[in-house]
């Protein structure tokens, strides 16, 4: 009898759903199922999951939004920046050289081979007629046309700095400032107005500099303390969704705050994160490497993505003095 019995069991039919996944009872299965249940049926194989495109695909066609439903797997893999541009700034003719103003330090600019790296060396001295040693105009730079609407999604680079007159640069130090990745200069006419990161003296530690986030117009926002001869790679990836960031107490509705998320690792190789946003939702219509006053910067392995700007951005300031905003 028992014998009987196992035989009965082994000959009734099973339902097995993986095996009918896979067969003409799918377009049934799929009509009976939840989408959330759907979905989950990819967990039973790897046959399972690769069906799912074609399953998803039969239902969108059938409940006529196949055109929704293909924007939406577009527009996903744009976000991951499959169709980004890079910008690879390593060597020396990637940049277009922008001369300085007669009142400013002279530079050069060459291509050097530090520990094996192909490195950007910039050297910038302090001109005579003028002993704080600014520097605004005089640049390696590439530029973009504004009618290209492009926004600045990721920044990579790594620099290492010294600062050629420390008694001079810490008895003013807001005055002077080294090793600045700007994105920027943008603006009306002959306005400029520069944002990045940049060196800056400080006395609090006594002869000491501190990394900060340059906004023109603002006091910045400190980031660390860094030392001269010390190699520090930097990560900026820009999150243009308005949603990225809590809005304004004072204005919920502010659309113009861009959130930026800042790595810095030094040698001890401690990445120090930082989180912070700006106020300016600009075009990217330019990006540069400069000293601000008399100092040698070395920069290495240069890297800018940036793409179009889509609906999903947000806003647009189309520049810094115009009450016009682009949807």
């Amino acid at each position: 009898m028992e014998q009987k019995r196992t035989a009965a069991a082994m000959a009734a039919p099973t339902l097995d759903l993986a095996r009918m996944w896979q067969g003409d009872l799918v377009e049934p299965l799929a009509a009976f199922l939840p989408l959330n249940s759907i979905g989950a049926v990819g967990k039973l194989s790897r046959r399972c999951r690769d069906r799912l495109p074609a399953v998803f695909f039969n239902l969108a066609r059938k409940h006529g939004a196949l055109r929704a439903s293909m924007a939406g797997f577009v527009e996903a893999i744009r976000d991951t920046g499959r169709d980004d541009w890079w910008f690879s700034g390593e060597a020396l003719e990637s940049w277009v050289r922008r001369e300085p103003r007669e009142d400013e330090g002279p530079f050069t600019a060459e291509d050097v081979d530090v520990d094996g790296s192909r490195c950007i060396k910039i050297t910038t001295s302090a001109p005579g007629s003028n002993p704080v040693g600014h520097n605004v105009e005089g640049a390696l730079i590439k530029e973009f046309a504004a009618a290209e609407k492009l926004c600045v999604r990721q920044v990579k680079y790594r620099f290492c700095f010294t600062d050629l007159d420390p008694t001079v640069s810490h008895s003013s130090p807001y005055q002077h400032g080294f090793a600045f990745f700007t994105l920027g200069p943008y603006g009306v006419g002959e306005q400029f107005h520069q944002r990045g990161l940049l060196v800056e003296p400080t006395n609090v530690p006594a002869n000491g500099y501190r990394l900060i986030w340059w906004d023109q117009g603002s006091d910045g926002d400190i980031l660390m303390n860094v030392t001269q001869g010390t190699w520090y790679d930097v990560t900026m990836d820009f999150d243009w969704n308005p949603d990225a960031w809590e809005p304004h107490p004072d204005d919920p509705n502010d659309p113009n705050e861009l959130a930026v998320w800042i790595s810095i690792t030094g040698e001890d190789g401690n990445p120090h994160r930082i989180a912070l946003k700006t106020p300016n939702r600009q075009l990217l219509t330019s990006f540069g490497i400069y000293n601000f006053s008399a100092s040698v910067t070395h920069y290495s392995s240069i890297r800018v993505q940036y793409s179009k700007h889509t609906s999903r951005d947000g806003i647009l300031r189309l520049d810094a003095d115009s009450d016009s905003d682009e949807e």
